[in-house]
């Protein structure tokens, strides 16, 4: 999760464990701190804050949030109150910034669509784009495909683009902002992308955020080119094609990963609407994070050996972290010298059944790894207990680690027990870092996938907000950070007045930080995002993201659990190491509860979550 615009500020300046351990005492716990709960009467300490996920939680009581909810708790007081002083404290000024930042990111989108435009126009019908016309109909990508993408051609000149962009009163700086230009040695700026075929990359919302150059065969150079981080621009976190493959992905439940971008063009025309692409060949969590809003798992259908290398293994499975992200990914096996787009082209029904036929990560690396070693000797056991040992200490679910582990076992022939026990020795993987870009793309970034998503359907579709009303029945809503909830308890009270038609007049009356994320999420639905949904369906659909949502946060729990259930251990606590862990197998109960309600007509609602 990252920050953004006011919010962004005010929490890179103030520490979470500062501003709670001036109210309660913490002492370190691994990688997140302790304390006793100020909000419930408690001996022993069950409230955790976590500076990683920049939140607290009290395994307790259930109470949680990031240090606004804290400060709001803390002091009895509404969010604007919480946000005015922790503003104050972290010297930020709550002014017009937040519009000013928002007029700043529709400026570089409105340069990227002019150039998008321009590109395709060069590709369509200019001498210059011969090769590259040539090039695409050899990839056998129709004309309906590539104008359906936005394909378009940057002539190999140094400033064909900016002369015209900057004749359409771009500056400078919002063109190198834009990822379209880049600053010259002589002076002025020059072209980002010269001679490459162009594909255009859109957010979820089908928003245009960034660009992908491909160059044409035989020519100098990378032969991918991305525009660099930027104010719209993060590579991490986003998928190539995911606002067209996002109503497949939902009703498949599974998002297919590929590459590069000719494979995902390729599997959309023929058919695999589900399928993304990674922008290189690094899966990471927050592009995980994304696909998993609209599906339950991911399946990888890379064409490189991606469970051959150990140095991609390791990388990969640090990226994911040590959580649930690990679980659920999968890996198609791609028929030897074939890629995705090859096999899909020549043999659909072949791709089909190697999607299908997709295995857990871990388990397709336990066997790649024991592949590659000699099984009967007893280096090679050794060699492959070591390296699986590593992975499963990655894997979030203590039922799935298990069964790993008892596949382990058989394949080395080492009793349970040794294995448990080695595992229990490997020190605990540290996630790894999330570098979070100068400005993020909008003010929805502060929110999860599934969140944005809750929040846009609330406000494209009022009557939705019966499902956050029946979710709210005595519980508190599934959100991790306060602003969000502070915009739910205002549209609620706006469409209890029934004047949810004036938006405008909505946002005015809201705190900066509130309104900013308001405009970001409605600036989501300005183009229409996804198809139109009936009340019923917009209901239905704000259910399912609120039930994973409240799968998340028991996942978040156990995990805190877990942390005090390691600490009572070591301090030989009996009595307080029962307690954990019946809370953890309650809350087990819990998740499979809501995994359940998730599998259950609407009709049964949000309340039994």
């Amino acid at each position: 999760m990252t920050s953004s615009g006011i919010v962004a500020d005010i929490k890179s300046k103030l520490s979470v464990v500062d501003v709670i351990g001036e109210s309660v005492e913490l002492k370190r716990a691994g990688s997140a701190y302790k304390g006793l709960c100020p909000f419930h009467a408690e001996k022993t300490p069950s409230f955790v804050v976590n500076p990683d996920r920049e939140s607290w939680h009290c395994f307790g009581c259930g109470e949680g949030g990031d240090i606004f909810s804290f400060v709001m708790r803390r002091d009895s007081v509404p969010f604007r109150e919480a946000l005015t002083a922790l503003a104050e404290k972290a010297g930020v000024e709550l002014s017009e910034r937040s519009a000013r930042e928002d007029r700043h990111r529709k400026r570089l989108r409105d340069a990227l669509e002019a150039a998008i435009a321009w590109y395709r126009e060069v590709l369509l019908r200019t001498p210059q784009a011969e090769r590259a016309r040539a090039y695409l109909a050899e990839r056998q990508l129709s004309d309906e495909t590539l104008d359906r993408f936005g394909v378009g051609f940057a002539p190999a000149t140094w400033d064909a683009l900016t002369k015209r962009l900057r004749g359409r009163d771009f500056n400078e700086q919002e063109l190198i902002g834009a990822g379209l230009a880049s600053p010259s040695n002589r002076g002025g700026i020059i072209d980002k992308f010269r001679g490459r075929i162009i594909i255009p990359i859109r957010d979820q919302s089908g928003r245009a955020i960034g660009l992908g150059g491909r160059i044409l065969p035989n020519e100098e150079g990378p032969k991918y080119l991305n525009s660099p981080a930027s104010a719209l621009f993060d590579k991490s976190r986003t998928l190539f094609a995911i606002d067209l493959a996002k109503a497949s992905i939902r009703r498949d439940k599974l998002a297919v990963i590929v590459e590069g971008y000719t494979d995902a063009m390729a599997a959309h025309q023929a058919g695999f609407t589900n399928v993304v692409a990674s922008l290189g060949t690094a899966l990471t969590h927050g592009q995980i994070e994304l696909a998993t809003r609209y599906a339950d798992g991911v399946a990888l259908a890379y064409d490189v050996d991606l469970a051959g290398e150990a140095a991609t293994q390791r990388g990969l499975l640090a990226e994911l972290g040590p959580d649930q992200s690990v679980s659920k990914v999968r890996v198609i096996r791609i028929p030897a010298g074939k890629d995705p787009d090859e096999l899909i082209r020549t043999d659909p029904d072949a791709w089909r059944s190697a999607v299908s036929a997709a295995k857990p990560v871990v388990e397709y690396f336990m066997e790649r790894t024991a592949a590659a070693v000699d099984l009967s000797s007893v280096d090679g056991r050794r060699e492959v207990t070591a390296r699986v040992i590593g992975l499963l200490r990655r894997v979030g679910d203590p039922i799935e680690r298990a069964l790993y582990v008892q596949q382990l076992s058989r394949l080395v022939n080492v009793e349970e027990r040794v294995l448990n026990e080695a595992l229990a020795r490997t020190p605990a993987p540290r996630p790894a870092p999330v570098v979070v870009p100068p400005t993020d793309p909008d003010g929805a970034a502060e929110l999860t996938p599934l969140e944005t998503e809750a929040l846009q359907l609330m406000l494209r579709y009022p009557v939705a907000i019966t499902e956050l009303e029946a979710a709210a029945d005595g519980a508190r809503l599934p959100f991790g950070n306060a602003v969000a909830l502070s915009l739910i308890d205002a549209w609620r009270e706006r469409a209890a007045s029934g004047s949810t038609a004036d938006l405008e007049g909505f946002v005015s009356g809201l705190d900066p930080a509130t309104a900013a994320l308001a405009r970001s999420l409605l600036a989501g639905l300005s183009r229409g995002d996804g198809p139109s949904l009936s009340g019923e369906e917009a209901v239905e659909a704000v259910r399912t993201c609120l039930l994973r949502l409240r799968g998340a946060r028991i996942d978040e729990a156990i995990r805190d659990g877990r942390l005090l259930l390691e600490e009572a251990q070591r301090e030989g606590d009996r009595e307080r190491l029962e307690s954990i862990e019946q809370q953890i197998i309650r809350l087990g109960r819990e998740k499979a509860e809501v995994t359940r309600t998730m599998r259950e007509p609407a009709a049964a609602g949000v309340r039994r979550s």
